[in-house]
């Protein structure tokens, strides 16, 4: 017999919240077949492709099982390289908080990376913020703007964690419910966080190499390749005066998608 969802599941999907829930413990579970089937066939002594695997899959498999109900919408992030799952008041966010069972209560968060901080502005409010004069070595969060898609997003959308926890061998647990981002990335959750069923049948993983992009063969040396086309660009007097050093590179680009497990 199925429990029916939570109260707070339903405020924020409606009728579509048990097919959300079912949905959301299928795709991770089909996240940690594909992280083991590349694991396996790397045969490596690292666990470097199972964790690689594992971080694109937790966004790809969940949209897989997502994208086709009533509503359901994916969201890309500016800067980030997947997309989100919105659906109904709803946008889901996955993430690895541990490797070993331990207590969700005492999650926290990969990274306070400028991602991270615009999904927060669709939580509650921290309980507890730091004040100009508060002496202790705690770190409160700072805000950002919602930028490209985040931006588009409709008022009262709810950001829903789904904290997972799962190493190389085994997927152990999940959860999903609602939080504030606290100090030092510790999670104040608004709602107990619901534990999720993972099925144990896998609906969709790729077991081995289907297809190789086609690759170019004509060229067989540097020398015989295209030249490339270059930029270039005078220097002031001024610079050259002054002894600047020439640019040669341009400034990088802040990295939205860093994650503190994405490669274990």
């Amino acid at each position: 017999m199925s429990v029916p969802p939570w109260p707070w599941a339903t405020d924020v999907f409606g009728d579509q919240a048990a097919a959300v829930r079912l949905a959301v413990g299928q795709g991770l579970r089909n996240m940690q077949a594909n992280a083991q089937a590349a694991q396996e066939q790397g045969a490596s002594r690292t666990t470097r492709a199972y964790g690689t695997t594992r971080y694109e899959n937790q966004y790809e498999r969940l949209q897989d099982e997502l994208k086709d109900l009533p509503g359901a919408r994916a969201v890309q992030p500016f800067g980030f390289s997947y997309e989100l799952m919105l659906i109904g008041n709803g946008l889901l966010y996955p993430f690895r908080y541990a490797k070993t069972k331990s207590d969700v209560r005492s999650a926290r968060i990969p990274s306070q990376s400028r991602l991270v901080r615009e999904l927060f502005t669709f939580a509650p409010a921290p309980k507890h913020t730091q004040d100009p004069f508060d002496l202790d070595f705690a770190t409160a969060v700072p805000t950002a703007e919602p930028r490209g898609a985040l931006a588009t997003i409709p008022q009262g959308t709810q950001l829903i964690l789904v904290p997972f926890a799962c190493n190389a061998s085994e997927l152990l647990e999940a959860y999903w419910g609602i939080a504030a981002l606290g100090m030092n990335r510790q999670l104040e959750w608004a709602t107990d966080p619901e534990p999720l069923h993972l099925p144990q049948a896998v609906t969709s993983y790729t077991p081995r190499l289907i297809s190789i992009p086609h690759q170019i063969t004509a060229h067989t040396s540097f020398a015989d390749g295209t030249e490339p086309t270059l930029t270039l660009s005078s220097r002031t007097t001024s610079d050259r005066g002054l002894h600047v050093p020439a640019q040669t590179e341009a400034e990088p680009v802040e990295d939205q998608s860093s994650e503190d497990d994405a490669t274990h």
